[in-house]
């Protein structure tokens, strides 16, 4: 790569960081979660992984440490870090081949960049380099301060009731996996952005195979637990006996790969390390060979992704008619059309903007709504099902009822925990709703209630399906499904907060305080209701009364959290 131009790429990246740091810096508030954030995890992990690398492999463990057999401990472990692996391999492929990489290219690279003599895979390669490595750190930061945070109690076990079995130089080899597998996303999603300009339709090919790898692993996996746990029924089936079953090892090979990598200390060397490290090699030899094939096309493809992140830049500028227009235009192409006795009836008040809300969302996205209420309200029904066919002892009641109940709190979760983007987008038409003459508590509800709006309906559907396998349990799937709005509502509340503190979701510093805060705060904002809600089921509580706790339990965290929310959506300003 040419010096000069590398020169001009580590300037702009370092333009950008710096603008996002006084842009952190500006508001008081995210300041003070900047600093927190920055400080939690470059002096507390930080420390503790400088500790691991260049410290003494070799401790005594204390006697309190031996009171779980280490073989448990070490399945715990696997099975945490595994699982918070797995997310992050899902929420970073998926979003890759998904949509383009618009942050990855501006304006000025089609101005000054493309007009140079440098040879377009070059030049893709430096961006990358450059401004691909600036969101890998930021997304390693995350990565190690979940893994230390969710992980950290059978973590912290291992790392006392086993010692090391391997040289503290080997974890190295974790962040290069890391950035090798965030190497494949980037590539690839270039790669298929490529592809697509040069006219060969492949991004839903990708989507639709990692989708279904994303369901096959689920299946392998719950399957064979269940499968063994019929056989142990007064005991829990050891990760390792689920895990090491071959289908399932090969399945999630390329996040064992990681998990492994991030354990090597205390599991060794192990086979899934190496096969990982060439897989996610392959993935990114194999995205920079379709970008050698069609390098003539790298300059069309930067100038489309210079486009798309202008087009960006100006609907930040005038939200609302860029939005409904684009929404507009790609409505005349979708299957689904709006009923004309929807379009009839015009709420008026600070309903107006829930309907507008929603019919922005169908017109958006029908077929998109229709799969996701299809998936809230199929996967309970399923699992009840499923537990109802292969158990037939005495406690296959509180199964189902367990089962019904967790899977409803976690589509709730990751529903709210998705729904950032759209609050959002939401935001950026706050210059032209403000001065409408709407309470700010009523506009902060309304604001929140589409992705619950969707929730309500598959909830009605799943009840009516839950009903129909196991009719005498009724009044629980009721009152179990009026449980899971009421929660789903709250942690909507807990995600609008995070995007009023930080509107714009392509700052880096943002992202990072986002994808710190949101689990925490996901998690205090619903770990009241969710408590109650579990020793309902696990306790034989009466219905009415573990419903009305859980049900008070949400309301009251809803209620602090929509004057919290009012407070800042009164202060809060667009140019923010």
């Amino acid at each position: 790569m040419d010096r000069a131009v590398l020169r001009v790429l580590v300037y702009i990246a370092a333009r950008v960081l710096i603008n996002s740091f006084r842009r952190a810096f500006s508001n008081p508030l995210r300041a003070m979660l900047t600093l927190f954030v920055l400080a939690l995890i470059l002096c507390g992990w930080g420390g503790a992984i400088l500790g691991a690398v260049v410290g003494s492999s070799v401790r005594t463990p204390p006697p309190t440490a031996l009171s779980r057999p280490p073989e448990q401990v070490l399945d715990s472990s696997i099975v945490s870090v595994l699982l918070i692996h797995w997310f992050y391999v899902v929420f970073t492929l998926l979003p890759a081949v998904w949509r383009s990489p618009h942050i990855l290219v501006v304006e000025s690279d089609v101005h000054y960049l493309f007009t140079t003599p440098l040879k377009p895979l070059a030049l893709f390669w430096g961006i990358i380099l450059i401004r691909g490595l600036l969101g890998a750190i930021v997304f390693l930061l995350l990565l190690i301060f979940y893994l230390f945070t969710i992980g950290s109690a059978s973590l912290r076990s291992l790392m006392q009731a086993q010692q090391p079995m391997e040289s503290s130089w080997l974890i190295l080899l974790y962040p290069l996996m890391y950035l090798l597998m965030f190497a494949t996303a980037v590539l690839g999603s270039i790669a298929i952005e490529t592809l697509e300009v040069a006219g060969r339709s492949v991004r839903k090919w990708w989507v639709w195979g990692l989708i279904g790898w994303v369901v096959l692993s689920l299946l392998l996996v719950v399957g064979r637990f269940i499968y063994l746990q019929r056989g142990m029924p007064r005991t829990i089936v050891p990760a390792h006996e689920v895990l090491d079953w071959l289908p399932v090892y090969l399945v999630l090979l390329p996040v064992r790969a990681l998990a492994d990598a991030a354990l090597v200390l205390y599991t060794g060397f192990t086979p899934a390390i190496g096969v990982g490290l060439l897989f996610w090699l392959g993935g990114v030899l194999l995205g920079n060979a379709v970008l050698v094939r069609h390098q003539r096309w790298l300059y069309e493809v930067g100038a489309f992704l210079a486009r798309g992140a202008s087009l960006a830049r100006s609907a930040q500028q005038d939200p609302l008619g860029t939005y409904l227009r684009r929404k507009a235009e790609a409505a005349a192409h979708k299957l689904f059309k709006t009923p004309a006795l929807l379009q009839r009836w015009t709420p008026r008040g600070v309903r107006a903007l829930l309907w507008r809300d929603l019919l922005i969302s169908w017109r958006a996205s029908s077929i998109g709504n229709l799969i996701t209420i299809a998936f809230i309200a199929g996967a309970p029904a399923a699992f009840v099902l499923w537990i109802s066919l292969l158990r037939a002892d005495a406690n296959v009641v509180v199964a189902m009822r367990f089962a019904y109940a967790s899977t409803q709190a976690v589509l709730a979760f990751f529903l709210a925990f998705s729904a950032y983007y759209g609050i959002a987008d939401m935001l950026r038409r706050v210059d032209w709703q403000k001065p409408l003459p709407f309470d700010s508590r009523a506009v902060v509800i309304v604001e929140s209630l589409p992705l619950v709006v969707l929730f309500a309906i598959a909830q009605v559907i799943t009840v009516g399906l839950t009903t129909l396998i196991v009719p005498r349990e009724w009044l629980f799937w009721l009152l179990s499904s009026l449980v899971a709005l009421s929660w789903a509502s709250a942690l909507q509340m807990a995600m609008f907060w995070i995007a009023l503190v930080n509107p714009d979701p392509h700052d880096y510093t943002q992202r990072l305080i986002t994808g710190v805060m949101s689990v925490p705060l996901l998690t205090i904002t619903g770990g009241p209701g969710l408590a109650f809600w579990m020793l309902w089921i696990g306790a034989g509580w009466h219905p009415l009364v573990g419903a009305g706790l859980t049900l008070a339990a949400n309301l009251f965290a809803s209620m602090v959290m929509i004057a919290i929310n009012s407070a800042l959506y009164e202060r809060f300003s667009p140019v923010d």
